[in-house]
């Protein structure tokens, strides 16, 4: 069966991440898969394939052109997806896959017309909600705008009925109403909130995780992991790393600056370490803090199997990678209640689940985890291995795809 993933990045954000372990884990099992990006950001696989458009460094900055006017908006996080990407098309055709699966084809990759004209079976799991949406990749607290057609929206902090995400809600209306397109969600969360969506009323939509590479991210001595980061053997550490902390709200790291000074009175001689953040950044704290910068995966791994306990101070998130790679690692985990991490987290036995967005609460599950995330650690493994894995994981996506297979033939 041939397969081709279809997403924007190969290494940039987590629906990246995913992508490229999905098409890894599918070779390993046989199905011939390969990976479509518009930028390689420098990797080089023999499972990628790239759109060879000469326009594919502009295409972010011109997708994002009809949101420019719109200066008061709530964030820069916006798509549009009004530029049609031919190339991409050829590529997809040029394969000429059994199925198309579709992640994150924003920044021109895929225009919404685009996406009308694939052809054959086409999955597209859904990292963020733009999909549903006019436009937002999450929504503000409240929004329900998405189950009817958008409109006077709120991330544009428009008081117009017909503004920019009614024009993209209407474009999406119109021209996927004969798209051939299912849905996976990775979170049951994300599922929810997709089946009240108006745009997509009457589409089959699955849940599947994401998977970890668990050959990379897998539990390791702790005073070798900790010697080869030069960092003390007995000194009780918790890790905190994010993609994009300094300038994406969602991620809560001024959540976690406010949960140092209380872990540091509670739990006197603790220490931790940021990861994903320039070196130099942090500035004065209550405690030690080890800043080891941006990390490959290799050293992220390192950091999360060294570490007693991760925080994910995340004011939303749909299914994180951070939550599996820790547990994989066997390393529990201390975050807020929001999203699909409730699904991911086993109070008492994987983690803590904090009241959303509490700092005093969850820098008290902090301690805990601190206190006794040594007896959580076989709970952690087992639950990554049978949720996350990639057995797991491409088991269930075959599953899908031939049963996709039987109707197209049918």
């Amino acid at each position: 069966m041939k397969v081709l993933l279809v997403n924007a990045y190969v290494k940039s954000g987590g629906a990246s991440l995913a992508a490229r372990r999905l098409c890894t884990a599918l070779n390993g099992a046989g199905t011939d898969a390969r990976l479509l990006v518009q930028n390689t950001e420098g990797i080089d696989d023999p499972l990628l394939l790239l759109t060879n458009d000469r326009w594919a460094r502009w295409r972010p900055l011109l997708d994002a052109a009809p949101v420019l006017p719109w200066r008061k908006r709530r964030s820069p996080h916006w798509g549009n997806a009004w530029l049609n990407n031919s190339t991409a098309r050829e590529a997809i055709r040029d394969f000429s896959p059994a199925i198309t699966h579709l992640h994150w084809v924003n920044h021109g990759m895929l225009s919404i017309g685009d996406v009308s004209h694939l052809q054959g079976p086409v999955v597209w799991t859904l990292h963020d909600e733009w999909t549903f949406t006019g436009g937002c990749h999450y929504r503000p607290h409240g929004c329900r705008g998405f189950r009817e057609r958008c409109g006077r929206c709120p991330e544009l902090n428009s008081r117009r009925e017909h503004d920019l995400s009614r024009w993209n809600w209407k474009r999406k209306k119109g021209l996927w109403e004969k798209a051939n397109f299912m849905v996976v969600t990775p979170s049951r969360w994300l599922a929810e909130i997709a089946q009240s969506a108006s745009l997509l009323a009457g589409r089959r939509i699955e849940v599947i995780p994401n998977a970890v590479d668990t050959s990379l991210f897998h539990p390791m001595g702790r005073a070798m992991s900790r010697a080869l980061l030069g960092l003390r053997p007995e000194v009780p550490l918790f890790l905190f790393g994010a993609h994009g902390a300094l300038t994406d709200w969602r991620k809560g790291m001024d959540l976690w600056r406010r949960v140092l000074p209380v872990v540091a009175e509670r739990f006197p001689g603790a220490e931790a370490m940021l990861a994903g953040t320039p070196v130099g950044t942090l500035g004065e704290a209550p405690l030690p803090v080890h800043e080891l910068g941006i990390l490959t995966a290799e050293r992220m791994a390192l950091a999360m199997a060294t570490a007693d306990a991760v925080v994910v101070p995340s004011r939303m998130e749909n299914l994180p990678n951070m939550v599996a790679e820790s547990l994989a690692c066997g390393t529990p985990v201390a975050a807020f209640a929001v999203g699909g991490i409730p699904e991911m987290i086993q109070p008492g036995e994987t983690g803590f689940l904090a009241q959303p967005h509490d700092p005093m609460d969850l820098a008290d599950g902090v301690c805990q985890l601190l206190a006794r995330g040594e007896t959580m650690r076989e709970a952690c493994i087992s639950f990554a291995k049978n949720a996350y894995s990639p057995e797991a994981v491409v088991r269930r996506h075959l599953d899908l795809y031939g049963s996709l297979m039987g109707e197209s033939r049918s």
